[in-house]
């Protein structure tokens, strides 16, 4: 049966709130990783024409952060299943090398939720002010916050996505996205 009801062997046709709860939970993960080359502005392209294609089919949203260094930050954000399967894919792809997982938690409402795949390039520099100066390529000394930091991190990169003006890279509207 759908997500909204108890498995057919408990014989149930009616919904089934701790099943829904653990299969369809929303969450939230956060990576980084650094690109093994740096991507052309076609290659770019072809990567978010296909990432808001997944995303959209899969109900998953979120923004990637690209530098001009080659490096990746990118909040996800949907259903607790396809979020980890995509995250293995992208652990996986070729393109990517030193990926680190900062954060996965259940989320109480999506915070990219108009964008299936919003994308920033910008700087390294940029980078470090949108992330509040914290030096993700060490990010051990955050494991003692991380009960406390991943609102306040992914609120700092929402504003900062809606709140600076778009500069030299900018792809698709906020709201199809």
């Amino acid at each position: 049966m759908g997500g909204n009801y108890c498995p057919s062997f408990l014989l149930a046709t009616r919904p089934c709130p701790l099943w829904t709860a653990l299969h369809m939970s929303l969450h939230y993960l956060l990576y980084e990783s650094q690109a093994t080359q740096l991507l052309t502005e076609a290659e770019l392209l072809t990567l978010l024409a296909e990432a808001r294609q997944f995303n959209e089919a899969h109900n998953l949203t979120g923004v990637l952060l690209y530098t001009t260094d080659g490096r990746f930050v990118q909040v996800l954000e949907g259903e607790a299943a396809p979020l980890t399967a995509l995250y293995q894919r992208i652990a996986h792809d070729a393109r990517h090398q030193q990926v680190r997982l900062v954060a996965h938690e259940p989320l109480a409402t999506r915070r990219f939720a108009a964008w299936h795949m919003g994308f920033r390039r910008l700087s390294a520099a940029t980078l470090q002010t949108a992330l509040g100066y914290i030096d993700t390529q060490n990010a051990e000394f955050l494991l003692p916050l991380l009960p406390v930091l991943p609102n306040a991190l992914l609120d700092k990169l929402l504003d900062y996505v809606h709140a600076q003006p778009p500069s030299g890279y900018y792809l698709g509207s906020p709201t199809r996205s």
